[in-house]
């Protein structure tokens, strides 16, 4: 899991980790008499870790982003993950996509708004710096290292919150990235369990509080 993309995945005051999709893996695994033990790292360090079989899944996966890579099989999603492109509230030059061209973006790459900007025929005029972390591109924007970040709009909006940044949000229409759980690509077995105890808990009512407590 990766640890600065709260409020699906990072570590409490505590060192602990926590946050929506903490919690529903922990529900899942409960149900499968199992206790989820977490491993963090770098998103991309996190996925290979799967393909090496040194972990049996990873949650908050968004499915369709990551279905390409033709390594993994995915669960039903339990929730969708809406990106959006974060400036300086007070930024007077930039108000819609086309004003980013010739400018340096930073935050996630293969995303809904990276789609966007394509269709528009922006994408190639516009720098995208890919960080090792959200809070890192967050940073970049509080120091004006970057015009902008593309970012989940939880997670940009409790970083902003984190380093003190004003900002505006520029909505370009993402439907949200349907987000589940990855096993590698085989193990069909698992897949079916954790897809049997998410549908359970669906059933019970138990994802419901969850998202509304992180999500809003």
């Amino acid at each position: 899991m990766a640890w600065e993309h709260p409020p699906y995945q990072f570590l409490d005051g505590e060192g602990e980790p926590w946050g929506l999709d903490v919690e529903v893996a922990r529900l899942v695994f409960s149900k499968l008499g199992r206790e989820a033990a977490f491993v963090a790292g770098d998103w991309d360090d996190v996925l290979a870790s799967l393909r090496l079989g040194q972990v049996d899944c990873v949650t908050g996966v968004e499915i369709y982003r990551n279905h390409g890579r033709g390594h993994f099989s995915f669960t039903s999603p339990y929730y969708k993950r809406k990106a959006v492109i974060f400036v300086h509230q007070g930024d007077p030059d930039i108000f819609e996509a086309a004003d980013l061209v010739s400018k340096v973006v930073a935050g996630d790459r293969s995303s809904y708004v990276e789609q966007y900007l394509r269709s528009r025929g922006l994408l190639k005029s516009i720098r995208i710096v890919k960080t090792k972390s959200i809070d890192q591109s967050m940073q970049m924007l509080a120091e004006g290292r970057v015009v902008a970040v593309i970012a989940p709009m939880a997670v940009g909006l409790l970083l902003a919150e984190r380093h003190g940044v004003a900002v505006r949000i520029m909505d370009i229409g993402d439907p949200g990235s349907p987000v589940g759980f990855a096993v590698e690509k085989g193990n069909e077995e698992l897949r079916k369990r954790l897809e049997a105890a998410l549908a359970a808990l669906k059933r019970e009512g138990a994802l419901k509080p969850v998202l509304e407590r992180w999500v809003r």
